[in-house]
C-alpha cells in the first residue's frame, strides 16, 4: 500500500537515529519494558524513553500496560510495522552493534526464564501440555496462516509453544502476571517472536472490535460470574467471520448448571451471547474431560 509523502518521510526520520535503530531491532523479536531495554542499550531510562515516544508517535512502536509496567514492541500488521520489518531486514545480522545487542537481549531472556521458574512459576494447568489435547486443538484451527489469533487459557506457554506458528499475529492472555511472564520469557526464547502476551481478564478484553480471526478460549469461561456477558466481550473482538474455539472443563461446568446437562449449558451459553454454535463434542485428555465447541458470529460461516 502507497504511503503519504509527510507520512513515509517521518517514520524514515525517526528510524534514522542510532538509538531508534538499535530500539526498532530490539523491539522485533518482542516486547520489552523501558527499564529492560536500558539494560540492553546501557542508556538512561529518560533516553531511552524519548525516543520510545518518538518511535511510538510515528506508529513504528505499539505499546500496552501491565499493571504498572509499560511494554513496547514493533507492531506486526501495520503499515508504520511493515516498514519497520523491511528496513530491519537489510541490517546485517553480524554487523557487531546488531550482534552485542542480541547477544544482550538473549541474557535478559535468560534471566526472564530464571525469574519465571522460580518457586510459585509453574504452569498453572500443566495438563494442558498434553499431546492429545494440543492435536485436537489444532485440528481446529486448520491450516496455519491465520492473520490473527487470540489465546486466553490457563497454559498459553505450552498452548501457544504447540500453535502459536499457525498465525501471522498471536496474543495470548491470562490473569496472572507470573503466568504472562512466564510465557513470555519461554515463546520469545522459542524465537515465537509475533506472540504477545498481555494480562487481561476475559470479562474486559483491551483489544479493538473485530480484530481477530480465531479466538480460543482455553477453560476459562466457567469460572466467570457472567459467562454470558464474557462471550459478548470475545464476540466484540471476533472479525464478522472470524471463529471461536472453545474448551471447557466437563465437571466445572457441571458445578454450574443448577440442571441439565453441561453440553446443552454451554450451546445455550452460545446461543445467549449472539454466536452461532457449529460443533460441539466431548475431548478425553489424560486427567480431564473437556468439551470443544466451534461457534461463529457468521451463520453462513457456521453452516459451511
Amino acid at each position: 500500500m502507497n504511503e503519504r509523502f509527510d507520512s513515509l518521510l517521518a517514520n524514515l526520520r525517526a528510524v534514522a537515529e542510532p538509538t531508534r535503530l538499535r530500539l526498532l531491532a530490539i523491539l522485533s523479536h518482542g516486547e520489552f519494558s523501558v527499564t529492560e531495554l536500558t539494560q540492553v542499550l546501557g542508556q538512561s531510562q529518560p533516553r531511552v524513553s524519548r525516543h520510545l515516544k518518538l518511535l511510538d508517535d510515528c506508529g513504528l512502536l505499539e505499546r500496552f500496560r501491565e499493571q504498572h509496567w509499560i511494554y513496547y514492541r514493533v507492531p506486526a500488521e501495520t503499515e508504520a510495522g511493515r516498514l519497520a520489518r523491511v528496513l530491519l531486514a537489510r541490517l546485517d545480522p553480524d554487523d557487531p552493534v546488531v550482534v552485542t545487542d542480541m547477544a544482550r537481549v538473549a541474557v535478559l531472556l535468560e534471566q526472564r526464564s530464571k525469574r519465571s521458574d522460580a518457586p510459585g512459576g509453574e504452569a498453572v494447568a500443566p495438563e494442558r501440555a498434553h499431546d492429545e489435547f494440543l492435536l485436537e486443538l489444532a485440528g481446529e484451527l486448520g491450516e496455519p496462516g491465520q492473520p490473527a489469533m487470540l489465546y486466553f487459557g490457563s497454559a498459553p506457554a505450552a498452548v501457544l509453544g504447540a500453535i502459536g506458528h499457525r498465525a501471522r499475529r498471536v496474543v495470548g492472555m491470562n490473569p496472572d502476571r507470573q503466568e504472562v511472564q512466564r510465557a513470555r520469557a519461554l515463546l520469545h526464547s522459542r524465537g515465537l517472536n509475533h506472540c504477545v502476551m498481555q494480562q487481561g481478564e476475559l470479562k474486559a478484553l483491551p483489544q479493538t472490535s473485530a480484530s481477530f480471526d480465531v479466538v480460543v478460549i482455553d477453560c476459562a469461561l466457567a469460572a466467570e460470574a457472567r459467562p454470558v456477558e464474557a462471550l459478548r466481550e470475545i464476540a466484540r473482538v471476533m472479525k464478522p467471520a472470524g471463529r471461536l474455539v472453545l474448551v471447557e472443563d466437563y465437571d466445572a461446568l457441571e458445578h454450574r448448571g443448577a440442571s441439565g446437562h453441561p453440553l446443552a449449558l454451554l450451546r445455550d451459553w452460545i446461543a445467549q451471547a449472539g454466536l452461532v454454535c457449529s460443533r460441539l463434542r466431548p475431548v478425553d485428555v489424560t486427567g480431564a474431560q473437556l468439551l470443544m465447541a466451534i461457534a461463529t458470529a457468521d451463520r453462513a460461516a457456521a453452516a459451511a
